[in-house]
């Protein structure tokens, strides 16, 4: 089951999780934003609760298990294969996008040191999501 206001944040650097978490609550105050600091993390809190989110946004390069292989994990999980997840990355590497598709995102964002420009990415994003 998919709870439509809980967004998972699953990134390694805490001060990138409370700039996003900012950012949301200023875009879309009545989301409800979970956050970890592991792909290890995220794999256990999205086990271990009945409802997920309705979308994730997830760092592509953390310690321990990265973003990719986070992603082939939950893909070939029969109750997370479904689960939108948006890289939200530094990198401006093609191959770091191509990669990330490949192994099923939803989609690429670039975070944005601007945070106005990172700002309107994400509510173009939650615009797109049906229910947002």
């Amino acid at each position: 089951m998919i709870e439509q206001r809980t967004i998972l944040i699953i990134d390694d650097s805490e001060d990138e999780i409370l700039l996003t978490e900012r950012i949301l609550s200023r875009i879309s105050p009545g989301i409800s934003v979970e956050s970890v600091t592991s792909g290890e993390e995220g794999l256990t809190w999205l086990q271990s609760h009945r409802t997920l989110p309705f979308l994730t946004l997830l760092d592509l390069k953390m310690t321990g298990i990265s973003g990719i292989e986070f992603l082939q994990q939950i893909r070939a999980d029969e109750r997370l294969k479904n689960l939108p997840v948006v890289i939200v990355t530094n990198s401006n590497l093609e191959s770091d996008r191509e990669k990330a598709m490949d192994a099923g995102a939803n989609a690429f964002l670039h975070k944005a040191f601007d945070m106005d420009k990172f700002s309107s990415d994400v509510k173009a994003l939650l615009h797109k999501l049906p229910d947002s």
